[in-house]
């Protein structure tokens, strides 16, 4: 494995600990807002950046690089992202249960939020390749290549039908007591 794939684990580790700490009712809800941020960059990212670059590409030349495409859309998707972790956020209601259940699921849904968090972070960079120069595209190693063609981008990519399915059942348990 090269680098990558472990700033990749570590990532998704790290968010298990933080679903940990925050518990599963909270992390849905950050799940939920995960999976609305990839269907709204899906749907609409290379639309509004195409607006963009017809609009401005001749005043703005640097609109057309990739690293602004690749900044554009992780800046939207991480800034839905950011919102959901700070302030008032979506909450699932109920109470956790008592026992080593509340903080198994807490892992478990952080790990989710990890692996679309981080994976879509890095399937936009793979897709650029890696513009902001923090890691070379054409030396990753063969699991790289497999592991970034199973991220939520690339797998919801050409089905966002399945994303909105998984939003609107989110979205249900979110009111449901």
């Amino acid at each position: 494995m090269t680098g990558i794939e472990y700033v990749w684990i570590s990532a998704v580790l790290l968010f298990g600990v933080v679903g940990l700490v925050r518990t599963y009712p909270r992390e849905l809800g950050v799940t939920t807002m995960c999976v609305a941020a990839l269907l709204l960059v899906l749907q609409f990212g290379d639309k509004a950046l195409a607006f963009l670059q017809r609009q401005f590409a001749e005043d703005f030349t640097w609109l057309i690089s990739r690293r602004f495409e690749a900044g554009f859309l992780l800046v939207i998707f991480l800034t839905v992202i950011f919102i959901s972790y700070q302030g008032i956020t979506l909450r699932f209601k109920g109470t956790p249960p008592q026992g080593p259940v509340t903080p198994v699921l807490g892992f478990l849904v952080g790990l989710l939020n990890g692996y679309f968090i981080s994976g879509t972070v890095w399937a936009y960079m793979h897709r650029y390749g890696y513009p902001f120069g923090l890691s070379d595209g054409e030396q990753l190693s063969k699991f790289a290549l497999r592991l970034v063609k199973s991220m939520p981008p690339e797998l919801f990519g050409a089905r966002p039908a399945y994303l909105l399915g998984l939003l609107l059942l989110l979205l249900i348990l979110s009111v449901w007591q």
